[in-house]
């Protein structure tokens, strides 16, 4: 029943203050899309459902491979470009994997 769940990631928190003091992001991962979710006042949410993304891919710079953040970008079918890019987030490869099994899920 967990696998039904919304899970939240969110940025490392040595990057975050760094990044935008007045916002916040979050990605929110269902088995049925993945929500991108911006802004401190102003929420600006952009969402993919899981039957559209294409490619998930985890990147991770030396200094990031340090403190343990990575950037997480996600494409969709019919779009050459990442249409979701969560950068400096903590649990990427956890994120990358959940995300790849409700793709698997839905395939079935």
């Amino acid at each position: 029943m967990e696998s039904t769940k919304v899970q939240r990631f969110k940025p490392h928190f040595l990057y975050a203050p760094l990044s935008n003091l007045f916002s916040t992001r979050v990605l929110e991962v269902s088995p049925n899309k993945v929500a991108f979710i911006t802004g401190f006042f102003d929420k600006d949410e952009r969402t993919v459902p899981i039957s559209k993304i294409t490619d998930v891919s985890v990147k991770q710079g030396l200094l990031a491979n340090i403190l343990g953040a990575s950037n997480l970008s996600i494409q969709t079918s019919g779009s050459d470009e990442t249409e979701i890019l969560f950068r400096n987030i903590t649990r990427a490869r956890q994120a990358r994997d959940l995300i790849l099994k409700y793709i698997a899920d839905s395939e079935k």
